[in-house]
């Protein structure tokens, strides 16, 4: 947790010009792992037709329908807008570049709205940083954000709240690159999505999740997940600062989508041990990251599996039913037999899907996460099971069990 020197005085803006810029390796990393993004996504449509694959499942559906073309979409490539990659990347619904959520307005400003527009249509001019830089101050808008309970709180202020009695080892440490902005809190970036990464992160430490992948790095060296809709990556990120190469991180999403975290990953970790996976390829042994299009899941669930853990965050109740269910059949089978899903979700809206409802008709031991030590979301985290795991469900809030100083 910071020190109260650092809660005492007035936090220090991080902006786009305090970021690192990718060297001349890294770009050229993230467009080798682009055009195999490009090639999945490109063959995806012919795939599921000559594979006679269910659209209604691998195709975007529900509330993804009309957001994710399946095909005609084009990929970033330019050197800007690689580089300030989070700039144009609001899976949360927190939009980095305006610094504000479009759903739920605290800072309108219609210009500002209209040449973002602009500029993510026709991509980043190369001065882009400076720009914004002179149009929006961190400080003054991560001072007024919506809260992960949707409450307005300053960013400071909800990141502090969340590492409280966080063992730092479990704390979200951000990467000073591809265009992150937040305000300094010692040592620690505070935005939106950080704030969320570390509501999760502590989710996954009182469920006991954390523990059970510790156990198993313990026993077999490494710990396998699978992730379904990454986003781009934060959670990923997490959890390799956690676990660094004992690590073997799935991500499954649309092609379109793995755009993102395949770039932010695998650029982050050098491209080491990072592939995307193309129809007919073989899944290596060891690895520290592949990304999967989701309808290639059929294919590779197992060479993929046996799995430790899955996970899904906020867009399950964005797919349809039909699509949820393949995904929770597909986790039961590729899940060791102690394995856990961890999913956070919450039907709010009449368009979502209850997906809780179908998980408990797969799985039959679920475990409402919530603590009284770290902070978490109220309601909406859940770990299952397909054999009670003494091991995690025995215990209420694992972070009871925990020192902060660890």
């Amino acid at each position: 947790m910071p020190s109260d020197s650092t809660a005492s005085s007035p936090p220090k803006a991080h902006g786009l010009l305090h970021n690192y810029n990718l060297s001349r390796e890294q770009y050229e990393q993230a467009l080798l792992l682009i055009d195999r993004v490009e090639a999945l996504y490109r063959g995806a449509p012919a795939y599921v037709a000559q594979r006679g694959l269910d659209p209604e499942i691998h195709f975007p559906g529900n509330e993804w329908k009309d957001m994710v073309a399946i095909e005609g979409r084009s990929f970033h490539r330019a050197y800007p807008d690689i580089n300030l990659l989070r700039l144009h990347a609001p899976f949360a619904g927190f939009h980095m570049a305006l610094l504000d959520r479009l759903d739920s307005r605290l800072h309108p400003e219609p210009e500002l709205d209209k040449f973002y527009l602009y500029i993510t249509g026709k991509g980043f001019p190369d001065d882009i940083a400076a720009t914004f830089a002179a149009r929006v101050d961190p400080a003054v808008r991560l001072a007024r954000t919506l809260g992960v309970d949707g409450k307005v709180i300053g960013s400071v202020e909800e990141m502090r709240l969340n590492l409280e009695n966080v063992p730092p080892r479990y704390a979200v440490r951000t990467p000073r690159l591809f265009g992150e902005i937040g305000l300094e809190l010692g040592g620690f970036l505070a935005n939106p999505d950080t704030v969320l990464a570390q509501t999760r992160l502590n989710a996954m430490l009182s469920g006991g999740v954390l523990t059970k992948m510790e156990a198993d790095v313990r026993r077999r060296g490494r710990v396998r997940v699978l992730e379904i809709g990454p986003g781009y990556g934060a959670l990923g990120q997490a959890l390799y600062g956690i676990f660094g190469e004992a690590l073997e991180y799935i991500a499954v999403d649309l092609p379109a989508i793995l755009y993102y975290p395949a770039v932010y990953l695998g650029t982050l970790q050098a491209g080491r041990e990072s592939v995307v996976l193309l129809p007919g390829d073989k899944v290596p042994e060891h690895f520290r990251n592949v990304f999967v299009g989701n309808h290639l899941l059929e294919e590779l669930e197992g060479p993929l599996g046996p799995i430790d853990v899955a996970i899904n965050t906020m867009s399950f109740t964005e797919m349809s039913e039909v699509q949820v269910r393949f995904y929770a059949e597909t986790m039961n089978r590729m899940l060791r037999p102690d394995g856990l899903v961890f999913e956070e979700n919450d039907a709010n809206r009449p368009h979502h899907s209850d997906s809780k409802k179908i998980l408990g008709e797969v799985f039959p031991y679920r475990k409402s996460v919530s603590s009284s030590v770290v902070r978490t979301k109220i309601a909406v985290n859940d770990i299952w099971s397909k054999i009670y795991v003494p091991d995690v469900f025995d215990c209420s809030d694992h972070a009871l069990r925990l020192g902060t100083s660890s």
